[in-house]
């Protein structure tokens, strides 16, 4: 299990009955350690947050009353991400856990999981129904029968003295045991707190932490002489990175990346934020790319992400190039706290297919506590979004969001939602998927066997998970098996076959030199060979496996083009056109490099994940390209040569490959 490069303890201060990252809560020496999941990144709970919450309680024990004895209310309750298959938070008042809100995928419902602080008051309400157990409870322990109560129905757990021991919860038609306490648990501080409150504790911390980040973003600014971009997103964490860029004394460009899949709010908030400031906006839009590689990829999954490069990757790539030839200093409001793979990230770093800019993270070791402090003290336009109970902003039908923010965006935005329900509608039917498939959110990964999806399967009684090879043969449309494989020679079988046309156009990709017969094509790469006749490849040599894949690649990717235009953007040597939705490549500038291939969403996303699956017999592909550090800077050099040589930077910086730094 990978852990978290960045985590920081919180405490609760007594005093003014708020949370606090400093044991001293503000000159107070008795603050106490709050035991929550890490990276214990807790924020306030918002109007939009205390709805949801009353709405989960109601419809688990059928009145709300208990959020009033729990004293659930603004600027006393503090929410705490958990781990969960789709989304929980831990739910902070006083000090204390006195619950977890979490949503149910089976019923599609917030529900209220109840916590030791919690059970005592849902007892004394007479919400629940409790068990006497004898000895020390056991973990899964038979209590009763529950016929007829949904699943997860809560019950208390008492000895025979009526202390509470555990928690009991419905499974498969029984009360089984799910938590067991050990020893008493401290009860919430029962007083009402205020943002002024909360303030008073950390306002030390935040005005350190302030000067931090206007001195690191003034020091870049200074030592690099490039210039300034705040890559915003209309959310809060970009919000406070700009703010901070301008205490520096810079003048910075707001780029935003309108994927076409940003809700309403969104755009509405990066328009009034530029005109607040009055800052000129750079809109990197993907227009309507997503619905049109629709047709050819179908719906992206978590293991099958081919949007990043299509709504992403090509607009900023098309606006970095024109706009930024001669390099730019980006700043980005990415916090250590978000994801593991942020949080053993440094603060400063340049994406390999984006090098001539230089992105640093100001605010990279700041906590959403310390965010939304600095947010409301200085009154900044926040996205309503947040308030409304949204965790997450971006493309409304990311895959790999949770279901629970499918059920916000429905909620708010019917019509948003509606019109990708008809889509998957219509993929689904063209595809012969039964409607579980869209009803259920299975879209969400290609591989059948995938562990998310097959946890949704069971819950709907499917035993047997699909036939892997004919579900990409149907997503694909393509048909790929090794008919012959020797040490230094294979022989592949592509059904429908390759169009000679995707080969003769683009063959310096592929090698060398080209031979062409009447239905016959020869290509030579130093000491392997290819030979294409039909529906057969048959590849010659010591790397000859590998190049009937590229093969393949170039052929789909000639089929298959979205015009994304990735390709032209990154060719070093300025080697491809699209026309007419076909890439054709000059072969007196090629040099055959690879990176077409790399950055193609055809290539490198859909024949990897659904046709070379099938070549390897694994439904999970092939592992993830490791790169090594010489061959990384040698992209990067390539990639250069698109922009003028980047000016002298800081000397601290590292390349990173992940897609974590996609923008």
């Amino acid at each position: 299990m990978r852990r978290w490069g960045v985590k920081t303890d919180i405490y609760w201060c007594p005093h003014e009955n708020a949370p606090s990252r400093d044991p001293e809560c503000g000159g107070y020496d008795n603050g106490f350690k709050l035991r929550v999941a890490e990276p214990a990144d807790i924020r306030p709970a918002f109007q939009g947050d205390l709805e949801i919450i009353r709405e989960a309680i109601t419809g688990e024990f059928g009145e709300p009353s208990l959020m009033e004895r729990l004293n659930i209310r603004e600027w006393s309750t503090y929410l705490n991400k958990a781990p969960h298959f789709d989304d929980m938070k831990e739910v902070l008042v006083g000090g204390s856990i006195v619950g977890r809100l979490y949503f149910d995928p089976r019923y599609m419902t917030w529900r209220w999981r109840l916590s030791q602080a919690g059970i005592e008051e849902a007892l004394e309400l007479g919400l629940i129904r409790s068990f006497t157990v004898n000895g020390s409870p056991r973990p899964l322990q038979v209590l009763g029968d529950a016929t007829g109560l949904r699943e997860g129905t809560q019950a208390a757990v008492t000895d025979r003295e009526g202390r509470i021991t555990g928690l009991a919860v419905v499974k498969k038609g029984k009360f089984r045991i799910q938590s067991i306490f050990r020893g008493d648990v401290s009860q919430p501080i029962r007083r009402v707190s205020s943002f002024s409150n909360l303030l008073k504790v950390n306002s030390f911390r935040l005005r350190t932490m302030e000067s931090k980040a206007v001195k690191h973003v003034a020091i870049m600014a200074e030592k690099t002489g490039l210039k300034p971009v705040v890559s915003y997103s209309g959310g809060k964490d970009s919000l406070v990175a700009l703010d901070i860029t301008l205490k520096a004394g810079l003048e910075p460009e707001l780029l935003f990346n309108d994927t076409g899949l940003e809700l309403p709010p969104t755009l509405d908030n990066v328009g009034r934020v530029a005109n607040l400031y009055g800052l000129k906006v750079v809109e990197a839009s993907a227009g309507d790319l997503f619905w049109k590689g629709l047709d050819v990829f179908g719906p992206p999954a978590k293991d099958y992400r081919w949007c990043c490069k299509v709504v992403k990757m090509a607009p900023i790539g098309r606006v970095y190039r024109a706009r930024y030839p001669d390099g730019s200093l980006v700043i980005i409001g990415q916090r250590g706290y978000e994801s593991v793979a942020r949080s053993r990230s440094g603060k400063v770093w340049r994406n390999r297919w984006l090098p001539s800019a230089l992105n640093i993270a100001p605010i990279q070791e700041w906590d959403q506590l310390s965010v939304w402090i600095y947010l409301l003290t200085r009154r900044l336009p926040v996205n309503e979004l947040y308030f409304r109970g949204f965790d997450r902003l971006g493309c409304y039908l990311c895959p790999a969001g949770n279901v629970a923010e499918y059920f916000m965006v429905n909620k708010f935005f019917p019509e948003l939602w509606r019109k990708w329900l008809e889509k998957l509608e219509r993929w689904r039917r063209k595809a012969g998927f039964d409607r579980v498939w869209a009803e259920n959110h299975l879209w969400r990964w290609v591989n059948p066997r995938a562990q998310g999806r097959r946890r949704v399967e069971r819950w709907l009684g499917i035993k047997k998970p699909r036939d892997w090879l004919t579900e990409y043969r149907i997503r694909s449309g393509y048909s790929v098996k090794i008919m012959e494989k020797r040490k230094d020679e294979v022989h592949v079988l592509v059904e429908p076959g390759i169009s000679l046309d995707s080969l003769i156009n683009q063959w310096r990709v592929l090698g060398t030199s080209i031979e062409v017969r009447e239905d016959t094509v020869n290509i030579r790469k130093g000491s392997s060979d290819l030979h294409v006749k039909g529906n057969t490849l048959r590849g010659v040599g010591p790397n000859s496996l590998e190049l009937v894949i590229d093969a393949i690649k170039v052929a789909v990717r000639w089929e298959k083009c979205v015009g994304c235009q990735n390709c032209v953007n990154w060719c070093p040597n300025q080697a491809i056109n699209v026309l007419k939705g076909k890439p054709y490549v000059m072969a007196e500038r090629c040099d055959g490099c690879g990176i077409c291939l790399e950055v193609c969403p055809v290539s490198e996303v859909f024949v990897e994940r659904l046709i070379v699956s099938q070549l390897i017999g694994d439904p999970k592909g092939r592992p993830r390209k490791k790169i090594a550090v010489s061959v990384a800077r040698e992209k990067v050099r390539r990639a250069r040569k698109n922009v003028r040589e980047v000016k002298p930077a800081y000397s601290g910086i590292a390349t990173f490959l992940s897609e974590e730094h996609c923008n």
